[in-house]
């Protein structure tokens, strides 16, 4: 029992201090992973169609926004990219919007952003769970099983030494 406590509370404040919610400096590494939906305006049959861009690629401008808008039709939509995202709009201004984009494949994110006509200007990223949870979860054992064998050793000896004292 004390071993799954420790086990649990250190693997959730480690993933959590791994972790953190990212509110600036949105380049590097996060620009890379920070992603946004698109609704293409040029889409044949008059179908709606929907894409995924990340920060980065926006920032490069390396593109034209006369062909799609970051302004969602609907509450929610859902990207299939090979892999399944989602955004969905958590308060509609009329000329913005500000979107939660899901992202889903070998760590699952969530970037949120405000969505204009042309543009966007980030909000907040954080990654909710990647593959380094499992080396995570792997790599905790050994701390977790000795900080539980010394927790209940002086549990034990606490309670020997209390019974002694009370027996005499």
């Amino acid at each position: 029992m004390t071993f799954g406590i420790i086990y649990v509370l250190g693997f959730l404040g480690f993933h959590f201090a791994s972790t953190p919610k990212e509110t600036e400096n949105f380049i590097g590494r996060t620009a890379h992973e920070f992603m946004v939906a698109r609704v293409s305006l040029t889409s044949p049959d008059d179908e709606v169609s929907y894409g995924a861009w990340n920060l980065e690629r926006l920032n490069s401008g390396a593109f034209d926004t006369t062909d799609f808008t970051f302004l969602l039709p609907r509450q929610s939509i859902t990207i299939y990219t090979g892999d399944i995202h989602r955004a969905e709009i958590l308060e509609d201004h009329g000329e913005w919007q500000l979107v939660a984009f899901y992202y889903s494949n070998t760590r699952t994110s969530t970037s949120i952003y405000r969505a204009y006509q042309d543009r966007i200007e980030p909000v907040s990223y954080r990654v909710t769970s990647s593959v380094a949870d499992v080396f995570l979860a792997v790599f905790m054992l050994f701390p977790a099983i000795v900080l539980a064998w010394i927790v209940t050793g002086i549990t034990n000896w606490r309670a020997n030494r209390r019974a002694k004292t009370t027996a005499t």
